[in-house]
């Protein structure tokens, strides 16, 4: 039997009953008809040495009287329920003190149920089982629960990997598909006598026209990243034409019109919103606010908005850039330029709005010297 002191681990499958009283003989009769039932038991003389047990023992059910040295049944049963090992134990009170006033106390503290002294085995044991089968049917619930709170942890963190990796192919391609662009656009610098200048000058303008009529942020930077692909399509235009250092004759210019379509071709049926946006500008950067533009003579706000912000800003560099068969013009006559062209070329309002933006455009414009 055990008794006094505490107690070894229990290694026995069956629930284990603590028995709680200062009597000796009531441990033992308590004691007896348990194990005859199949019970593993554990004993403890006060409320102090069950404490003592309860830090070393997981029970099923505890046995408990009242009016016990050191520690009485009422505080024990208390700190039994301020513990998150033991709060869900059944606690049984055994005891002769049965009056309403104890009652009330007792199931204050936490108690499961009662029994008299001198109480009926059968009954006993019929409690016992009672709450024997609730603490087991709980433990198996928490079990449940533990096991699916690790498979859910595991769960999750494979979806924080596998989100992660997502994220980084995702910026990856970011990179890459920008990239591409930057190295098209470049491609059409080697067929042309624009610079890499020009292309990171109009980018920039577009980005600052973007914002200033009002587009979102991400909307601006997805505005400067494809806008450099404008004049891809020159890659399909033979050098005698493109390379020509004097006046286009009609037949000439007609050709030199196809690079907004041949630009559009190359990049269209992408997936992609980047690509897809540079070929909108490569396709619309030449149409003109009155309808008199190419390739598909659209008018006003017909023509998408990245492609009128892209044409104000590509013919006010072009205008003020060098190149070998012109001179620079002056900032203030491509302003001129770009006022006569207000509602005719150019959107009225993206003019007002980049003329008002001046200082920022000459800004840029010093920022990326040929």
């Amino acid at each position: 039997m055990r008794s006094m002191g505490v107690p070894a681990p229990q290694k026995s499958s069956a629930p284990t009953i603590l028995v709680v009283d200062d009597e000796t003989a009531m441990r033992r009769v308590l004691a007896r008809m348990l194990r005859s039932e199949g019970y593993e038991v554990v004993e403890a003389e006060n409320g102090k040495k069950a404490l003592d047990v309860l830090a070393c023992v997981r029970v099923d059910t505890i046995l408990l009287d009242v009016m016990m040295p050191e520690m009485s049944g009422l505080e024990l049963c208390k700190h039994v329920r301020s513990q998150d090992e033991t709060m869900h134990t059944p606690v049984v009170f055994v005891t002769a003190a049965m009056d309403r006033q104890f009652r009330r106390e007792a199931r204050a503290a936490g108690a499961d149920d009662f029994l008299t002294k001198p109480f009926d085995e059968v009954e006993l044991l019929a409690r016992v089982q009672n709450t024997v089968r609730v603490k087991l049917y709980f433990d198996s619930l928490h079990r449940e629960r533990e096991s699916l709170q690790t498979e859910v942890e595991a769960q999750v963190q494979q979806l924080e990997e596998s989100s992660a990796r997502l994220e980084r192919l995702a910026a990856e391609l970011d990179v890459a598909r920008n990239e591409t662009i930057n190295r098209l656009a470049k491609a059409a610098e080697f067929r042309d006598d624009e610079t890499a200048a020009h292309l990171q000058r109009m980018s920039r303008y577009c980005y600052l026209l973007g914002e200033r009529s009002g587009l979102d942020p991400y909307a601006c930077e997805m505005l400067q990243v494809a806008s450099p692909m404008h004049d891809v399509g020159k890659i399909g235009i033979p050098d005698n034409i493109l390379l020509k250092p004097g006046r286009l004759t009609p037949d000439e210019y007609q050709i030199m019109k196809q690079h907004a379509e041949i630009g559009f071709r190359i990049l269209s049926g992408s997936d992609s919103p980047l690509v897809k946006l540079a070929a909108t500008i490569a396709h619309t950067h030449h149409e003109k606010w009155d309808g008199s533009g190419y390739p598909n003579g659209l008018s006003g706000e017909a023509i998408p908005i990245e492609g009128r912000i892209a044409a104000v800003a590509d013919v006010f560099d072009a205008l003020t850039s060098e190149r070998p068969y012109k001179k620079a013009w002056p900032v203030e006559d491509a302003v001129s330029l770009l006022r006569d062209g207000r509602g005719a070329h150019f959107d009225p309002n993206l003019v007002d709005l980049f003329i008002d933006s001046m200082p920022d455009v000459l800004e840029i414009r010093d920022q990326f010297q040929d």
